[in-house]
């Protein structure tokens, strides 16, 4: 946005109204010059008849007197409005923002967003980094967040309210995380468009505390645009509540959907734009904020506005009025060239807007994102070593993962197995836990003493997935390595003090060779090992494909399954369920206010 951008759409302040008393001073000045005008014209007729008048007093024309009147008028008034103090709240968050309005996203979390396609990246992952490079640029506008989608394509589509209004970016950020299909896995009912709209109109007039607000759909091929859709209708029912509808067409939005929202848009009072695969950058929201809704107008809403930094205006008007003042009284002997030549210097004096430092708080998620784009395209490029540090650097269960990743293709196993510890107590889900615990295992398997680590990761892996072929084949592969390190004919001294049965619990109670061992087991393990799960695009990791299992049953071996439930219930969580129940009275209330 550009410094007249703001000039034109920030609401102007006046510090000193009482000073446009000064306008009064040219008027004063005129009558001043009338009264002694006619002073001089008493004077003259006192001792000269009135036809010798011209040759005894030399008064002024009146389109002379006419002229000093409208230049002292434009100069006081230049003064003036300088010396009212005319100023503007800093743009962002350092003017406690005082731009107050409430924005309801509405982002694509369908399955056909989230799916993976010829570009870069998914449309769902555009989506968030589109609204993380939105943030540094708001001005003290709050935006909330429903998401939408069906959880497969061609299901019922869903809606939840993942956060109300906030100014909040790393919040956001976090909720725009939550958006995924599996929200919508087990939503009673559909709705559609009208109904997200009437959905957002809801929550704006319960959450938005008495400021305006504003409609931004987010809309992809998943948006759910019924085929008798009136675009008038729509656009005016938001219209008469005062609800402009701003929409951000993204790839793979059907044509004739576009052409239906471009023109609810436009009758609502919002606008409309477009993005192309794999565009991410702030420059894309130009239309639809810096043009669009950073011009709306802010309501009433009673709250203190806490102002801390203001941008002063006075030089606005004070550099004319001075350059006013030096073409008007400048030295009659100076030749014109001269003279203008001193008044382009005078009003190119250049005017030094205060420095636009963003809060960390808005800068630093968006950066996150980058980051995590960089992290992502140097695992893409085979540079693991770069990969792994920009990973080590961002918070997170994919960052970890990333980390565990890149660190295991450069067969750093020690430092991949304890980003994989840490991964495993950020995970929200059972496919994260999964695929943590599947990394887990194959790392701890290169380690020398760590198999029986190796062997319990993969059996928590198979708790989670149980038919998971990988899964499966590196548990034979783990549990035959740690008989090989542990065989029972190497234990010595035990078979007098218990069964068999304790033998074997014996051996597996500890990975670190034991005082009654004939021999040092192998420091790395013997067997080939499936290759740890591959990242996805995005940068996240998931497993490899499934591949045949062998023929042979795995049985699992005996294992302190007490101590493995315990810490699976301490990492359990119920956000998917609350999630999902969320999703499910949403989309029930907008599917009865869309049918009103």
């Amino acid at each position: 946005m550009t410094t007249w951008d703001v000039l034109l759409t920030q609401p102007w302040f006046w510090a000193r109204p009482w000073a446009f008393a000064l306008l009064a001073v040219p008027l004063l000045l005129a009558a001043l010059r009338l009264w002694r005008a006619r002073s001089v014209r008493a004077g003259a007729l006192a001792y000269a008849d009135a036809a010798l008048l011209p040759f005894a007093t030399r008064l002024p024309s009146p389109q002379r007197l006419r002229r000093a009147l409208a230049l002292d008028l434009l100069l006081w008034a230049l003064l003036a409005a300088a010396a009212a103090g005319p100023r503007q709240p800093v743009s962002g968050g350092e003017a406690g923002g005082l731009h107050r309005i409430a924005v309801m996203v509405l982002m694509d979390a369908s399955a056909d967003a989230a799916a993976a396609s010829a570009a870069p990246i998914s449309a769902l992952e555009q989506q968030r980094l589109l609204l993380a490079a939105l943030w540094p640029q708001l001005r003290g506008e709050r935006l909330g967040l429903i998401a939408y989608g069906a959880a497969r394509p061609g299901g019922p589509v869903g809606a939840a309210q993942l956060l109300p209004p906030t100014d909040d970016p790393a919040l956001f950020a976090h909720a725009t995380q939550q958006a995924r299909p599996e929200v919508f896995a087990d939503t009673p009912a559909s709705t559609a468009l009208p109904g997200l709209l009437a959905l957002a109109r809801q929550r704006l007039q319960q959450q938005a505390e008495g400021e305006s607000g504003a409609v931004l759909l987010l809309a992809g091929a998943g948006v759910p645009v019924p085929a008798d859709s009136d675009a008038s209708a729509m656009g005016e029912s938001l219209h008469r509540v005062r609800l402009p509808l701003f929409v951000l067409a993204l790839p793979g939005l059907p044509s004739e959907s576009a052409a239906l929202l471009r023109a609810a848009a436009q009758i609502s009072g919002g606008g409309f734009a477009s993005v192309t695969a794999g565009q991410t950058g702030a420059d894309n929201w130009n239309a639809l904020y810096a043009r669009g809704i950073a011009r709306l107008p802010v309501g009433a809403t009673g709250r203190v506005q806490q102002i801390t930094v203001w941008r002063e205006l006075y030089g606005l008007f004070l550099l004319p009025a001075l350059a006013l003042l030096f073409w008007r009284e400048r030295p009659r002997r100076v030749p014109p060239a001269v003279a203008l030549l001193g008044l382009v210097l005078v009003l190119g004096l250049p005017l030094a807007p205060p420095a636009q430092a963003q809060p960390s708080a808005l800068v630093s998620r968006p950066d996150t994102l980058r980051a995590e784009h960089a992290a992502w395209q140097a695992w893409q490029q085979d540079d693991f070593a770069r990969a792994q540090a920009l990973y080590a650097a961002l918070p997170g269960y994919a960052a970890r993962m990333g980390e565990g990743a890149a660190a295991y293709r450069l067969r750093q196993f020690q430092v991949a197995a304890q980003a994989f510890h840490r991964a495993l107590l950020q995970a929200d889900t059972p496919q994260q836990r999964f695929a943590a615990f599947y990394n887990l295992g194959d790392a701890s398997l290169h380690l020398p003493g760590r198999t029986l680590e190796a062997v319990q990761a993969f059996d928590a892996a198979l708790r989670i997935r149980p038919g998971d072929a990988n899964a499966l084949r590196n548990a034979r592969l783990a549990q035959r390595q740690y008989e090989i390190e542990h065989p029972p004919s190497d234990l010595v001294g035990i078979a007098k003090r218990a069964p068999p049965i304790h033998h074997s619990r014996f051996g597996q109670q500890g990975s670190s060779t034991p005082s009654q061992l004939r021999r040092n087991p192998p420091k790395q393990a013997s067997a080939p090992l499936q290759q740890a799960a591959p990242l996805a695009p995005g940068g996240q990791l998931a497993t490899a494909g499934a591949t045949n299992a062998a023929t042979a049953p795995w049985q699992p071996p005996t294992l302190d399954w007490a101590g493995a439930d315990k810490r699976l219930q301490l990492l359990r969580d119920a956000s998917a369920e609350l999630l999902a129940q969320r999703a499910a009275i949403d989309t029930r209330a907008a599917a009865q206010e869309g049918a009103r």
